[in-house]
């Protein structure tokens, strides 16, 4: 052997250093003077592997097993590289190789499991990572391994308790706290998935997806400050997330940062000019400022996204003609809902110490003696079901009728609705004529500015004596002014001449504290109105 040339410990160095091309220079010299060397094969064989080159990878295995042919650990390596370059039969056959020359060889086992897995086969990734850990109880890869494929074969309690295992042999095992934080969060066990998410954290701070999923735990607990710290810091890891500049813009429209919101939403159009709920919130956030120029340029730019959109279309008629915005659109509504429904419950609770449901039912009570099973009651704009929770118990029948499909899924897992309606509230209530005792609009004509055509299909809809409880945001400036949250307020002159007009006594009146914005009481308007017994609409 030429003297000049590097020892192998040298050559190995720089190979486990990451040298890989000196390393591989070093090998090849050495296969020069000695080209029967299977260690030196397999070492080669695998820096080829490590560099993307598994054609040169493969051929240098081949040729090592040509010189030891009951190697296992060669045809382990080969069946590596082979399944690498997606020859998945071949590398099969490579692991059954090493697995018959030996066994009880884990990683043959371990490895052919994943070549199954590559191929969605999980019944028999599973059968060959149980198999590893027979052999091997302490191999933490393989229980990863199988936790991984039992998730993707829909045994989820069972990957659970494997990821379990693994954070209690392994407790600096970050990648298994992370799928289990993630298991936590789809089965909606938040404070185990932040646990599981804030160890990740302690090791990796600086991982994108553990930030971007505490901020999800923690928006769906409706603690909007915590969530907003992880997706600032999910951003800062990667600022050209439209998702998480997105996020980050409901959020600060639900806390009333109109500024802030307007930011993230134009930074997301900027990455992304096609992005239509950005587009669509834009032009809300504006028209709370009062800036209609500017919001009716994104209303347009929402249509120009969604030409068929009718609700896009008559906000822009209505701006092009200068005219008053009559409605929030209901394009806004549902996007705003469809993206608030997974934390909206703890928000309105937790945050907004929302009481409008416990105060209508309260009013309710004060007007008429409720009997179990005794009304027919519609919830207009029904959310996700807090104010059905509250009538449920005197419902002979229990509609909801909700713009938002995803807050609409939320309120059937309550399970206390006859019927659950997605549609507009003006063209479900008009599909029904004198079919209901009781009609509750809780926290929805905060998104209606033009209360008289919701007022007659109300009217249209209950039964003659039938009750209309309701409550909404007080104005004194106009009939109904938009404010800059977003919401419409109304005032008490224009609801009382609306009732007059359709036939309503005034039966309970209340002003109050409603919720909470920014840590200052909202103040309402709550009302009961009792319909003519001979109103015939």
């Amino acid at each position: 052997m030429n003297k000049s040339k590097l020892d192998l410990q040298t050559i190995h160095q720089f190979h486990h250093a990451g040298l890989l091309d000196a390393a591989k220079e070093g090998y090849i010299a050495i296969l020069e003077d000695e080209p029967d060397n299977a260690e030196i094969l397999l070492a080669l064989g695998i820096l080829l592997a490590q560099q993307g080159n598994f054609p040169a990878s493969i051929n240098t295995l081949r040729a090592a097993i040509e010189y030891e042919p009951a190697n296992p650990i060669l045809f382990l390596n080969l069946g590596n590289a082979l399944k690498s370059a997606g020859l998945f039969t071949e590398a099969t056959e490579a692991f059954h190789q090493a697995i018959d020359i030996s066994p009880d060889y884990p990683a043959a086992l371990n490895n052919l499991g994943t070549v199954y897995y590559a191929q969605n086969n999980f019944s028999e990734a599973i059968k060959y990572y149980r198999l590893a850990i027979e052999k091997k109880p302490d191999y933490l890869d393989a229980f990863y391994n199988l936790a991984l494929a039992l998730t993707k074969n829909q045994q989820i309690q069972e990957a659970i308790r494997v990821y379990e295992s693994i954070t209690a042999m392994g407790p600096t095992y970050t990648a298994a706290y992370f799928q289990l934080g993630c298991l936590y969060l789809e089965l909606n066990q938040i404070q185990k998935a932040i646990t599981c998410f804030q160890t990740v954290e302690q090791g990796h701070p600086q991982q994108f997806e553990t930030q971007s999923n505490l901020a999800t735990c923690y928006l769906k607990l409706g603690l909007l400050n915590q969530a907003r710290t992880h997706y600032t810091n999910a951003l800062a890891l990667s600022p050209d997330d439209t998702q998480i500049l997105f996020n980050l813009g409901v959020i600060n429209m639900q806390q009333g940062h109109i500024e802030g919101a307007i930011q993230n939403y134009q930074r997301v159009i900027q990455l992304n000019p096609d992005f239509f709920a950005a587009h669509n919130n834009l032009g809300v956030a504006f028209l709370a400022k009062n800036l209609r120029g500017y919001a009716l340029h994104h209303f347009r730019e929402a249509l120009r996204l969604q030409p068929h959109n009718e609700a896009i279309s008559y906000t822009v008629q209505m701006l092009v003609q200068d005219q008053q915005l009559l409605t929030s659109p209901p394009g806004y509504i549902q996007n705003l809902f469809d993206s608030y429904a997974d934390h909206y419950e703890p928000h309105l609770l937790n945050t907004l110490d929302y009481k409008i449901p416990e105060l209508l039912f309260e009013a309710v009570q004060t007007i008429m003696h409720l009997e179990p099973k005794s009304l027919d009651i519609l919830d207009l704009g029904c959310g996700t079901g807090l104010c059905g929770l509250s009538f449920e118990s005197f419902a002979k029948t229990l509609t909801g009728i909700d713009l938002s499909p995803k807050m609409l899924t939320l309120a059937a897992q309550k399970n206390i609705y006859t019927e659950l309606i997605a549609n507009d509230l003006l063209a479900g209530l008009r599909q029904k004529t004198h079919a209901y005792d009781l009609i509750i609009a809780g926290d929805v004509f905060v998104y209606i500015g033009d209360l008289k055509p919701i007022f007659q299909a109300v009217t249209q809809a209950l039964r003659p004596e039938g009750l209309f409880a309701f409550n909404t945001e007080i104005t004194e400036k106009a009939d109904f002014t938009l404010n800059q949250s977003g919401r419409f307020s109304h005032q008490k002159k224009y609801l009382e001449q609306l009732a007059a007009e359709n036939g309503y006594q005034i039966v309970y009146y209340q002003r109050g504290i409603t919720r909470q914005q920014n840590n200052e009481p909202v103040y309402g308007h709550l009302y009961i109105l009792k319909l003519s017994p001979d109103n015939e609409q």
